[in-house]
């Protein structure tokens, strides 16, 4: 392939003949086989090219024994896992093992079973090997029916296939202005991918998605403390071995952040923490604590109000910390609900600042951030004339009928062990809550991000070592400069993805025409209420997808390209959720067959559409250029080392929280409403999860989708190592309501709602409680026999964040049908060291 994308090869590619690969290769029936490599000597043969044949080649019975391996360093980097720094060994042109590399602070040298099966994943069936046009769409007449399983494709070059997009792109901008061009990024991988194309959408004046996914307990803490958006900022995991209690809860940590926030949960209890799991599910984690607090689905607020009553009722609460460092003193006014402003007690007061009460002397004092005073923080008070009472009196009134006693029923949890984790958590010094993502997927789910804020901070545990906040750190980022938003450039237009939605179907706020996808598998897998989004996606006149593998949105391209592995491209990568540290990858060869980095995509895109003067073609020169504006960063230094150590925080939250007093907001003046509910205190408001919920009757079961320890998100997805444990979607159901509805382990069960249905083996798991059910995310439509998880999923929204409720959904469970065909999971299985169909995941 040459430079500027006009030949029709690539590196280590497969030559210029058409032969098999012309037309009709990515047909979702076993005919595609062919053209993807999935089985046969030639998908090998085009992995390693070289000039003469090494020893393991002519002899590959000798090719585990002899020869020398080159260390090439490089880095796992999906969202929502550890991002490990890893070490690649290379002999004879190809990958042959994956190591840990040990990290600038080895205390961070990780791995997992899934970044370890890289050798499988680059060298996969599922590869994407050519620019492909979808057959049936042309400009001007997409064809959107043609999309979906039935879609076929033919090759064409590089050239053609940007050609088609640019030309689309100006067409839509003039027809319907820059903004329906809509730029799409997933969660897919940490390198500069990201930034390349935010750089490209903000020069073209394009839309780009802010996220509508596991925002809602971030939002609704940082209300009150200045901070959180993905879970929230906690310290650095080394400084978790100073906890004497963890609460994880609505996180399996033991299953889903199993490289770096795992082990260090490990050496807290190992000093001897007190680990307390609250989850519906008896998970991996809860397994290993010493309490399992096992609620009800919704019910996590409701649980945290009653933890707020027993620490004032046992009067635990850190009275240094609440005077110092909260609106816990602060006066309320009767009349209004508002802070009392001192600006209307003191004559020499023009800032907006709280009023507190002096206890020893009975006078009233502005409240400044950061200073404590002998402050008092339960009473009713007149100042100027005016009724208060302190925001404390208030939280107090407002807890007092959720004492344990009162709420055990409801929430599932015993009396006395609800008591006993609070005790824990106020009597035995530093400790904290570690927040995972699934209480961000019931629809009000920042309504208990708002109480567990509260809960930390009558604990006193924000700005100490041991403390703890989030399920996991904020890691290592760099200074870009803002390159990824020029300033002469229009800008870019952020929607929600909620937003999205109806820009992509109804033209509300504006008409979308055109996605750019990459790194993503939203919009066929990902995304709740899966129809609808398929639905409106005809809408689209181009969807281009630019992938390393065949994924179920590849499979609704018009224009698809293939995207180079992870080891095939230099890159630098942020430990955004991970390790305090920025990572180099180092090429391990060329790409194979004529994949390309995004970068090398979205530069000559850029070209086509009038902004190349902006990009350079160069990308180690683009990775100097970024990392020119960070001062602890150098591109040379990073090259050497592998890894770099950024200078983070390790404890967090210390001085003046990001509020408008300074101080931690226990009672929020400025408070949201939702559904005619204002939330200046937090209050338990439930969705779907209601026992009274309009549709409770026909569906009576709670269905979750738990993140596996098997893939993340939709990625490794077709694995034969991964898939030889976890070969087929399964639903765990408690063997009481299997029984109820005569259900046997293994049987196959229709899982159903008003929204859609699949088909699934059932597993009897008494870890799941009764009146819950689960399937684990990020399977593809083809696992299925029928269905898909996400057509049972709704894109009901809260009104405060917009955040999607994957888990507030209700489904009933039967038999399926007798005439369904599973042979799917018993024959062509990518599973044993001699398979030939062996499958990586998507993005």
């Amino acid at each position: 392939m040459s430079d500027d994308g006009r030949g029709s090869t690539g590196g280590g590619g497969d030559g210029d003949g058409d032969g098999v690969f012309r037309r009709d290769v990515l047909k979702a029936s076993g005919a595609a086989a062919v053209a993807l490599g999935l089985g046969g000597g030639g998908y090998a043969s085009s992995l390693a090219e070289t000039a003469t044949e090494p020893a393991s080649r002519q002899n590959p019975g000798i090719e585990s024994y002899v020869g020398q391996d080159e260390i090439i360093r490089t880095a796992c980097a999906p969202n929502c896992r550890g991002k490990c720094p890893l070490e690649a060994h290379v002999r004879d042109g190809r990958v042959r093992k994956i190591e840990p590399q040990i990290p600038e602070d080895e205390r961070y040298k990780r791995a997992c079973t899934l970044g370890l099966s890289h050798t499988q994943r680059i060298y996969n069936a599922t590869r994407l090997k050519y620019p492909m046009k979808r057959v049936g769409w042309e400009p001007g007449s997409p064809n959107p029916e043609g999309r979906g399983d039935a879609a076929e494709f033919e090759r064409v070059t590089w050239d053609e296939a940007l050609d088609y997009i640019a030309a689309e792109m100006e067409r839509v901008r003039d027809d319907y202005g820059p903004e329906s061009v809509y730029f799409e990024t997933g969660s897919g991988n940490n390198g500069i991918s990201g930034t390349i194309q935010s750089r490209l959408s903000s020069l073209f004046g394009g839309t780009q998605k802010s996220w509508s996914i596991d925002i809602n307990v971030g939002l609704g803490f940082s209300r009150l403390a200045g901070a959180g958006f993905f879970n929230v900022p906690t310290n650095e995991v080394v400084d978790w071995r100073n906890a004497n209690t963890v609460i994880v809860w609505g996180s399996d940590i033991f299953a889903s952040n199993l490289q770096q926030d795992a082990s260090k949960l490990l050496d807290a209890v190992e000093n001897g923490a007190k680990l307390v799991c609250v989850d519906p599910v008896y998970t991996n984690t809860a397994a290993k604590a010493d309490l399992w607090l096992p609620i009800k689905p919704g019910k996590d607020t409701l649980l945290t109000l009653s933890m707020i009553k027993t620490v004032l009722a046992d009067e635990t609460y850190d009275t240094e910390f609440l005077r110092k460092r909260t609106l816990g003193p602060a006066l309320v006014r009767d009349d209004t609900g508002e802070l009392l402003d001192a600006s209307d007690v003191f004559d020499d007061v023009t800032e907006d600042l709280p009023v507190a009460v002096d206890e020893s002397t009975g006078e009233p004092v502005a409240l400044e951030p950061e200073t404590y005073g002998e402050y008092a923080l339960f009473g009713e008070y007149t100042v100027a004339g005016v009724d208060c009472h302190t925001a404390l009196s208030l939280l107090e009134e407002h807890v007092s009928d959720y004492d344990p006693d009162a709420v055990a029923a409801e929430v599932g949890i015993n009396a006395d062990n609800i008591r006993t984790a609070v005790r824990w958590l106020a009597t035995r010094g530093p400790g904290g809550i570690a927040s995972g993502y699934g209480v961000d997927r019931y629809k009000y789910g920042h309504t208990f991000g708002q109480a567990y804020a509260i809960l930390l901070g009558l604990t006193g545990d924000f700005g100490r070592h041991g403390s703890i906040q989030g399920s996991h750190p904020l890691g290592g980022s760099y200074d870009n400069g803002g390159y990824d938003a020029p300033e002469d450039g229009p800008g870019t237009t952020s929607l929600p993805q909620t937003d999205i939605l109806t820009a992509i179907e109804s033209g509300d706020p504006y008409q979308l025409k055109v996605m750019y996808s990459q790194e993503s598998n939203f919009i066929a897998n990902q995304m709740p209420d899966r129809q609808r989004w398929l639905e409106a996606s005809k809408k689209l006149d181009l969807i281009a997808v630019a992938d390393m593998h065949h994924t179920p949105s590849v499979q609704h391209a018009d224009i698809i390209l293939p995207a180079s592995h992870w080891f095939e491209r230099e890159d630098v990568v942020d430990t955004w959720g991970g390790h305090p540290h920025i990572m180099y990858r180092q090429p391990a060869h060329d790409p194979l067959w004529e994949s390309k980095s995004d970068h090398w995509m979205l530069v000559r895109l850029a070209e086509r559409l009038g902004f190349g003067d902006y990009f350079n073609r160069d990308k180690s020169a683009t990775l100097r250029e970024l990392l020119a504006n960070d001062d602890e960063v150098d591109y040379e230094t990073l090259k050497e080392q592998g890894t770099v150590k950024v200078s983070t925080p390790v404890v967090k939250f210390t001085g003046e929280f990001n509020t408008p007093s300074g101080r931690l907001e226990l009672y929020d003046e400025d408070a949201p409403t939702e559904g005619g509910v204002t939330l200046e205190l937090p209050k338990h408001i439930e969705s779907r999860t209601a026992d009274d919920w309009d549709t409770a009757e026909d569906y009576p079961l709670m269905f979750i989708q738990k993140h596996s320890k098997w893939r993340i998100h939709s990625q490794y997805e077709y694995q034969n190592w991964l898939r030889e444990i976890n070969n087929e979607p399964q639903l765990d159901i408690n063997p009481k309501d299997a029984a109820a509805r005569g259900i046997e382990d293994g049987d196959y069960v229709r899982v159903h709602n008003e929204r859609g249905e699949m088909v699934v083996k059932a597993k009897l798991n008494d870890g799941m409680q009764p009146g819950l059910v689960n399937t684990d995310q990020g399977w593809w439509g083809s696992d299925y026999v029928r269905g898909h998880h996400n057509d049972l999923t709704h894109t009901d929204v809260c009104e405060v964040t917009g955040n999607f409720a994957f888990y507030d959904t209700r489904v009933e469970v039967e038999p399926a049908p007798s005439d369904v065909d599973t042979s799917k999971y018993t024959s062509d299985q990518p599973t044993g060291s001699g398979a030939t169909s062996a499958g990586a995941g998507g993005d």
